[in-house]
């Protein structure tokens, strides 16, 4: 399991300078002023329940195959540039939210044409969000394509993180995003609504510090789909931290051990599925009747082939049997949609017909 990937910190101070130094406040940059941050990519592991009071031990994992340096930077229209050798994205930032409005890199260039929210101030746990977004790009400088879909923005916990030796950061809000869109590509604006295109869905969960407009910890997870049939899933997970306290929190890739190793490149140890389920559907009622082999938090999303989410929702459950769960989809028009499973990070994939 990703907990097999491990490294003990070898500091005692890095929590009161993280509480000066970690953060990230948009709100009080000057205009052209700058900040940055190392991100460095750790193994992918189950983010866990959500609730109040939670308690997330990251002392063990914090194994990197390397780091990155993010830059940010404002300028006098309140936008927000976020740069790493990959690319730079740009973002509107007000004192109430977050949105990405275009984004480039050697490959492509991103223009929303309604911008994507990534977050949304003050977090506070229970609060929800949900929007549109649209993007038209260009691949390659001849490949034009578009993106569409819905993002969702849940802070689903508070608590506490463990970085090393029983130091801890406390109010720590975590977020919980699901993205589900469509990638039309290579045709032209009036033929992308009725060509066949590329489904996804992102789940994301953000840790964020008390203060901080940009997380400590991201963990995600992003499954894609042709036609409602999976391609693939792709897991990652980043620490984001400040660079001269990269020696100290982060064990590089040439020493780690081949188990560690395996969990920093997303290979999955825990291959036995923890659940086993069964799907109905009638009436416009989708019924999912599972066992669980272990204690488990569970996401579920019913999408359109468009990429248009409904029924979303995550809840926490302990090993049992004969757990059943219903999600009404009466109200969506008869077709094919894909049922989005995911427990522990593992994620399933069902189409089912109402």
């Amino acid at each position: 399991m990703i907990n097999r990937c491990y490294f003990i910190l070898t500091f005692t101070l890095l929590i009161g300078l993280l509480s000066v130094h970690g953060q990230v406040n948009f709100s009080g940059m000057d205009i052209a002023s700058s900040d940055s941050l190392q991100k460095c990519r750790i193994g992918f592991f189950s983010p866990g329940k959500g609730g109040i009071n939670r308690f997330w031990d990251f002392s063990q994992k914090l194994s990197s195959d390397g780091s990155v340096q993010l830059m940010f930077q404002k300028d006098s229209a309140e936008v927000l540039s976020i740069a790493e050798p990959t690319g730079i994205a740009y973002y509107l930032f007000t004192n109430s939210s977050f949105k990405q409005l275009a984004g480039e890199s050697p490959t492509d260039r991103k223009d929303y044409t309604v911008p994507k929210l990534k977050i949304k101030f003050p977090l506070v746990y229970g609060d929800s969000v949900s929007s549109s977004f649209r993007c038209d790009g260009i691949y390659c400088g001849t490949h034009p394509y578009r993106e569409s879909g819905m993002t969702t923005i849940k802070v689903d916990a508070v608590g506490s993180i463990v970085l090393a030796e029983h130091d801890t950061l406390r109010d720590v809000k975590r977020v919980h995003t699901v993205n589900s869109y469509t990638i039309g590509m290579d045709i032209s604006n009036e033929a992308l609504d009725s060509a066949a295109v590329r489904q996804i869905i992102e789940e994301r969960y953000e840790w964020y510090l008390p203060g901080s407009q940009y997380p400590i910890l991201e963990n995600v997870s992003s499954t894609s789909y042709y036609d409602m049939e999976v391609l693939g899933t792709t897991k990652y997970a980043y620490c984001n931290i400040p660079d001269n306290w990269v020696d100290s929190c982060i064990t590089p890739v040439e020493k780690l051990t081949d188990i560690q190793l395996d969990c920093l490149l997303g290979e999955e140890l825990q291959v036995h599925d923890i659940i086993h389920y069964k799907i109905g559907s009638h009436g416009g009622k989708i019924t999912l009747s599972y066992d669980l082999g272990e204690d488990a938090t569970i996401t579920i999303l019913v999408a359109s082939y468009m990429g248009t989410s409904y029924c979303y929702n995550t809840w926490s459950e302990r090993a049992g049997l004969n757990y059943s769960y219903l999600i009404d989809c009466s109200g969506l028009n008869p077709g094919i949609y894909a049922l989005y499973i995911n427990v522990n990070g593992k994620v399933y994939s069902e189409k089912v017909t109402l």
